[in-house]
């Protein structure tokens, strides 16, 4: 498809007369929709087509030829990933004069379907209608209402890295990733969890431990950290008794993964318990469809040695692409674009190394 008022024509068997099917959506594309499968039937008979898309080809029509004069059933469907998504289905009447059917494929059409938003003979593409992005260059960050569950309290949660210092692993879910998710623009497989603070985003392991790094944390700025990754709180930590938790809740498409490590404490010679050591509870949500990522805190103490360092003094907060980096921190905006308006940083950072107001963060791909 591509944003021109007839993009191809489907011929079948019957009259001349054809339909022009206009399409748009909200959702991300090609990250939530990346193929669109138009079918009309009348007569008994039915044409269909196929169109992969890229977010500059919607709003956009493709002009189908229907098999036969009369009453026709037209339908669209949004795929994600080879599987239905979202459903659009009307019913127009067809004879020598050529009509068009206009739809926009939002949350009513999730699974669908829903109907047409108009009919007749528009003249030219209708404006484009909000859609989100799918992260490709950057992220916003925002304050977030969104309430974070603790995914240890959940009984279905799974526990990895339990009492565990310079540690990194897998997920151990199957799939690694349960849903379907895109971070920078790419689908993400698998995932990485370490006990400093993280979630990383790499096929393959990504050495982004202390002992590999050379440094316990870092400004995003800097470029340290080696691979995409969401970084919750990124120090030298060590994890408690019931180390890092994952559970995924919700139904298709709606679901979220949800990251907590448990009581876990800064690294020093002692294991977690401690008031020293520190109390440390906090969460990382991956959301389903918009791809959203989100940081929230439960408890968060330290005392003695350690006092502050529990307000991220010692800690990074945000999320990182691990490519180029298009500015300092000091000229990175909240979008994750520089002092240009366009430019991405390479990285959203909250803070580092700098005593915070904890946030309930969210993480919006632009």
């Amino acid at each position: 498809m591509r944003a021109a008022p007839a993009l191809l024509v489907v011929a079948a068997c019957g009259g001349n007369a054809q339909v022009l099917v206009t399409v748009d959506t909200p959702f991300g594309v090609p990250c939530t929709i990346d193929t669109l499968a138009f079918e009309v039937t009348a007569g008994g008979n039915t044409v269909t087509a196929e169109v992969a898309v890229s977010d500059a080809d919607l709003p956009g029509s493709i002009a189908i030829a229907p098999p036969d004069e009369g009453e026709a059933t037209v339908s669209v469907t949004a795929l994600r990933e080879g599987a239905p998504f979202a459903t659009a289905q009307d019913q127009v009447t067809f004879g020598d004069a050529e009509l068009e059917l206009r739809f926009v494929l939002d949350r009513a059409c999730v699974p669908g379907p829903c109907p047409a938003v108009g009919t007749g003979g528009f003249d030219g593409l209708p404006a484009r209608v909000a859609r989100r992005g799918c992260g490709d260059t950057s992220y916003a960050r925002a304050d977030s209402l969104f309430v974070l569950r603790d995914a240890c309290a959940n009984p279905t949660a799974v526990h990895v890295l339990a009492n565990a210092d310079e540690m990194e692993v897998a997920s151990p879910l199957d799939p690694a990733m349960p849903f379907p998710f895109h971070a920078y623009g790419k689908r993400v497989q698998q995932l990485w969890i370490g006990d400093n603070g993280y979630v990383a985003f790499s096929d393959t392991e990504p050495h982004a431990r202390r002992a590999d790094l050379s440094v316990t944390t870092a400004a995003l700025d800097a470029g340290v950290f080696p691979v995409p990754g969401v970084l919750a709180f990124w120090d030298d930590l060590r994890t408690g008794p019931n180390g890092v938790c994952l559970a995924t809740t919700g139904v298709a498409p709606d679901r979220i993964l949800w990251v907590t490590w448990e009581k876990a404490c800064f690294r020093d010679g002692l294991p977690c318990g401690g008031a020293v050591e520190g109390t440390l509870t906090f969460t990382v949500a991956l959301e389903e469809t918009t791809d959203r990522m989100y940081v929230g805190y439960h408890e968060m103490v330290a005392a003695g040695g350690n006092s502050g360092r529990e307000k991220a003094l010692t800690a990074t907060i945000g999320l990182t692409s691990a490519g180029a980096i298009g500015c300092p921190a000091t000229e990175c905006s909240p979008d994750g674009t520089c002092g240009d308006g366009s430019t991405p940083c390479g990285y959203t950072q909250f803070s580092s190394q700098s005593s915070v107001t904890l946030p309930n963060l969210e993480l919006v791909p632009r």
